[in-house]
């Protein structure tokens, strides 16, 4: 009867383990995205290089392109800390291309699309994005992100077919209806007809800055001042 009470434990034990790890202690945020992100380009791009890169370039639909944020947040009275991310296929925007030079640059992001990763602290998904409508983001008031170039963004030199350049993108950071001057780097990467451009690390935003309030959700018990933003566009010619 001790034996079994003992492999009874035992079972117990493990299985509250492997549940605690599942549902608290595990952090399944996707990587940082990268113009490497999503699906191999060379086996969706069937277009040739044109000889000149020079004009407009749009925003594809569809595809890879995704932008979004990703922030800490503390659960279960501060027992573990998770990376909530949040990203948004609706992007629109172009770029125009002189030279080595993308002489300018706009982007908008609908926040209502935010999709969430997995979230083990236990609030779903859903929830967590409709509770952004009234809280923090607020995007049933502030719907959009946008972003321009205030200066040109030099590579240098022409990226060669599947090549990644880097440079330092500067412009204007528009979100929750404020707009700041921000400078990250960013990569881009010529795969046949299609340029690839995403930001090199995630670009940090101080939540303070743009006037959110950081929310408290379910089984959230506090999340940090800063987070950071991200995106992968894949243009084309327009």
């Amino acid at each position: 009867m001790l034996k079994k009470l003992i492999a009874a434990a035992v079972v117990i034990v493990v299985v509250g383990g492997a549940a605690l790890w599942f549902f608290v202690l595990r952090d399944d945020a996707p990587e940082e995205l990268s113009v490497d992100s999503g699906s191999d380009p060379t086996e969706t791009t069937t277009g040739t290089t044109p000889e000149s890169l020079d004009g407009t370039w749009s925003v594809q639909d569809g595809g890879d392109t995704t932008a979004g944020f990703r922030i800490k947040e503390s659960f279960a009275n501060g027992l573990t800390d998770h990376t909530a991310v949040g990203r948004s296929d609706q992007v629109a925007g172009s770029i125009t291309i002189a030279g080595t030079e993308i002489t300018e640059g706009d982007f908008t992001v609908d926040l209502t699309a935010l999709t969430f990763s997995d979230n083990p602290g236990g609030l779903s998904v859903t929830n967590r994005a409709n509770a952004l409508k009234n809280n923090g983001l607020e995007t049933s008031t502030f719907p959009e992100a946008t972003f321009s170039l205030t200066e040109p963004i030099d590579f240098g030199e022409e990226p060669a077919d599947g090549e990644t350049v880097t440079a330092t993108a500067t412009g204007d950071l528009t979100i929750h209806g404020v707009t700041k001057s921000v400078s990250f780097e960013v990569e881009a990467k010529l795969v046949g007809d299609t340029i690839r451009v995403a930001t090199k690390d995630p670009v940090p935003v101080v939540l303070a800055d743009y006037d959110i309030e950081k929310p408290t959700m379910g089984p959230v018990a506090s999340i940090d001042d800063e987070g950071s933003f991200e995106f992968l566009v894949v243009l084309a010619p327009s």
